[in-house]
């Protein structure tokens, strides 16, 4: 059972840990550089708690919602839009179907039909923010069953006829991603989509403190505190996670020796730094930014993976998915909709399953979302009804918050908003040429 945290006992570790706040550091101690520590704390601590911040969001009962939503999955059946805002940086190509399992009180049970029309995948993410597991096209070549989601310490005979999938935490996403080809195969993707679902699971043990705010450092180590006791201590010592006690971070401590204002301190910090996009420590060609190769696994660095929990979140591995982003032209000026641009690409990006551009508008906090437009287009890609492609299979995307005064130019256009904005390419099932970068994509170009 998970300790019931409340601000009064996190406090209490304040007032008992008052004197360490003050003390100066000392040349060759431990605390040579105090506030690389609270770094260093910050970057493993933030995506744990936007994992549990967002699956509060999606699935704790709360007085509009009465019922939770854990152990079982919710579908979005249209493509995601302007008004979908619970996950920054979602994709316009796919359906989603989402689970937020929490596996302290035993395994859930998980059925996944067979899928072998259409590129689809079920990703399985630990507290972490890890993919540990796939299910889909590229994984299990198409094919589903059912299968036993488990936590760390469970121990135990799988059922006949199911596959163990175990975790290193007891929470779990589970994200499914169904491509639709046109309007025409919706409802048959959407009837596909209904059979992904939790079969059997017990009931949840949610978290006893609510993911408020990341800025209130009171909030933030509590929440992580908690989630830090629902997670596999190997795992954990792997990470070397105790080199964090004299912060506070502490595994299930509700009397965490939490020092307000260095953490105050580190998480500004911090949140600037994580603030310059969801690639960080990637690399830059013509003004894209390429993912890191690690992002969205195990072996991802502290840095990338805090990266991708503001502004990517459930991102997939390179061999699933691979992501560019840009955020400037090819003269290193900010992308803005007071100018109009062009993308020129002279062949398509080569993928197995589907390539996309999207367009987002950042908010104040830094996450993406799409932007409203007359027409509802939030990306283009290899699928986009219409499209007018070059001879080769090129595409020449038109990028402006005016509309082409050249109606047969309206095909390729994607609205932009009146400022800033940035463009992220996924492709699907990426070829090795361009996980390996062999293939690149071309510089934004200013439209005079």
């Amino acid at each position: 059972m998970v300790e019931r945290l409340t601000r009064r006992s996190i406090l209490a570790g304040l007032a008992a840990n008052a004197a360490l706040s003050a003390a100066p550091a000392q040349a060759g101690g431990g605390r040579a550089n105090p506030d690389a520590l609270f770094d260093d704390a910050f970057l493993f601590a933030f995506p744990i708690y936007e994992f549990a911040r967002t699956a509060h969001a999606q699935a704790a009962a709360t007085a509009a919602r009465p019922q939770h939503r854990f152990n079982e999955f919710t579908h979005r059946s249209t493509l995601a839009d302007h008004t979908s805002r619970a996950i920054t940086t979602p994709n316009n190509d796919t359906i989603y179907s989402s689970a937020r399992l929490d596996l302290t009180r035993g395994p859930a049970a998980v059925e996944i039909p067979d899928i072998r029309d259409r590129y689809f995948s079920v990703a399985f993410m630990n507290a972490f923010t890890d993919n540990f597991a796939y299910v889909g096209t590229r994984a299990t070549k198409g094919a589903g069953g059912k299968f036993l989601i488990a936590g760390p310490q469970w121990r135990g005979d799988v059922p006949a006829g199911m596959r163990l999938i175990q975790s290193a935490s007891n929470d779990v996403w589970a994200l499914a991603r169904l491509a639709v080809a046109n309007e025409e195969d919706f409802q048959y993707a959407i009837a596909l989509q209904r059979k992904i679902r939790v079969i059997d699971a017990a009931e949840p043990e949610p978290l006893a403190i609510v993911p408020a705010s990341p800025e209130d450092p009171l909030n933030f180590v509590g929440v992580v505190n908690a989630m830090l006791g629902r997670i596999s201590a190997r795992r954990l010592d792997r990470l070397d996670a105790e080199r964090f006690a004299p912060t506070g971070l502490a595994r299930g401590s509700g009397q965490a020796a939490l020092l307000a204002e260095p953490w105050r301190s580190a998480i500004e910090r911090g949140l600037f730094r994580l603030r310059s996009g969801f690639t960080a420590g990637g690399t830059t060609v013509n003004g894209w930014r390429y993912a890191d190769p690690a992002i969205g696994g195990e072996k991802a660095s502290p840095g990338v993976r805090a990266s991708v929990a503001l502004s990517g979140l459930a991102a997939l591995t390179q061999e699933e998915s691979l992501y560019a982003k840009a955020h400037v032209d090819a003269q290193g000026d900010a992308l803005d909709g007071k100018r109009a641009y062009r993308l020129s690409l002279t062949a398509a990006p080569p993928c197995d399953a589907f390539w996309s551009i999207s367009l987002y508008e950042p908010d104040a906090d830094g996450r993406l979302f799409f932007v409203e437009n007359p027409l509802r287009r939030y990306s283009i890609g290899d699928r986009t009804a219409g499209i007018h492609r070059e001879a080769g299979g090129g595409v020449e995307i038109l990028l402006s918050h005016e509309p082409p005064s050249d109606e047969s130019r309206r095909a390729n256009w994607l609205p932009t908003p009146g400022g800033p904005f940035h463009l992220v390419f996924r492709a699907y099932l990426p070829h090795k040429e361009l996980q390996k970068g062999k293939w690149r994509l071309p510089a934004i170009e200013p439209i005079a």
